[in-house]
């Protein structure tokens, strides 16, 4: 999947926050102000506050307009049913990616408790592959995150941090908008890419 191609319908601060998130390279967005607007969309988000005046043909109302609402609206709209996500995880921020197959779709830096709450969510309409960094640092960290979703199927790759370390000037150049934790999870969701399929628990 590329060239993804979202409209939008709704406050100018929903709008700035759907652009922050997602890849300008792979998803291109554009503000729907008429019916000539929607032509060539894949899906068209809409405020639920603007839903009956929007005549677009894949519309799909915004349940709630916080960055998990969405990132939920823009992976169920788009029927994506399997994620690859790569996570830097931390105590306080964790850089998260999520790729629709390999195309990079979203980044975003959630708190750690947050981070559990949209894995949740996601799994609910998504096959999850959760690629994870990990180092003696956050090793406790990636435990708590396995027992918080022990009751969600998602398949796990744990990638050593020192193993990918060497392709962040690569993608930190293609990418130099993304903060150091999300680079850092690009990294690992490509490399767990690389491998072979996921394994169904921390290696």
């Amino acid at each position: 999947m590329d060239g993804i191609k979202l409209g939008f319908v709704g406050k100018s601060s929903t709008w700035n926050l759907l652009r922050k998130l997602v890849f300008p390279e792979h998803v291109t967005l554009k503000y729907v102000s008429n019916e000539e607007d929607c032509l060539g969309l894949d899906l068209v988000i809409v405020e639920r506050y603007m839903a009956d005046l929007v005549r677009c043909p894949k519309v799909l109302v915004l349940g709630d307009s916080n960055i998990d609402g969405l990132i939920e609206t823009v992976v169920s709209g788009l029927k994506i049913n399997e994620l690859n996500i790569g996570i830097d995880i931390g105590n306080s921020r964790c850089g998260i990616i999520i790729l629709a197959n390999d195309v990079p779709v979203v980044h975003v830096t959630l708190s750690f408790a947050r981070l559990v709450r949209m894995i949740r969510r996601l799994a609910k309409r998504s096959s999850i592959n959760l690629v994870i960094g990990i180092s003696p640092g956050v090793s406790t960290l990636v435990r708590d995150l396995m027992e918080s979703l022990n009751d969600v199927n998602v398949r796990v790759r744990i990638i050593n941090e020192d193993l990918a370390y060497e392709k962040k000037n690569v993608f930190k150049s293609r990418y130099p908008y993304l903060t150091l934790d999300e680079l850092d999870g690009l990294v690992y969701a490509f490399t767990g890419l690389a491998m072979n399929t996921p394994n169904s628990g921390p290696a």
